[in-house]
């Protein structure tokens, strides 16, 4: 059984898929943080998604494996596949985690192999 964090924040991640991040389940202060040296506002986050999912063929499919949720967090284990159109495969293993304030989201913190991101995407693009 999932509760409506939980759904907000499988939401998000089924939304990366199609290269968009939706802002409204996010407070107006949130952050992405991401262990390869991000630290951004979400809509900066869309932004540079939104220029990753360019260089996809059909953009990332994220599934999602174990689901944890305790007081305002959310923890999602999840793998990714993508096949970029300069042949490149793109697949990862993450943990998201999701913050809330209230019923809005206020931070998620994506741990994942950035070398593999690095070495996949064009990230200056």
């Amino acid at each position: 059984m999932t509760n409506d964090r939980t759904q907000h924040a499988l939401a998000i991640l089924a939304a990366i898929g199609t290269g968009t991040v939706p802002l409204d389940p996010f407070t107006s202060d949130a952050r992405w943080w991401w262990n390869g040296g991000l630290d951004l506002p979400v809509a900066e986050f869309a932004a540079l998604l939104a220029t990753l999912h360019t260089q996809t063929e059909s953009g990332i499919a994220i599934t999602t494996g174990l689901i944890m949720a305790q007081d305002d967090s959310v923890m999602i284990e999840a793998t990714s596949a993508a096949r970029l159109i300069n042949g490149r495969i793109y697949d990862n293993r993450y943990i998201f985690l999701f913050h809330f304030r209230g019923d809005a989201i206020c931070e998620v913190r994506e741990y994942s192999d950035s070398a593999h991101v690095n070495a996949t995407f064009d990230l200056a693009a």
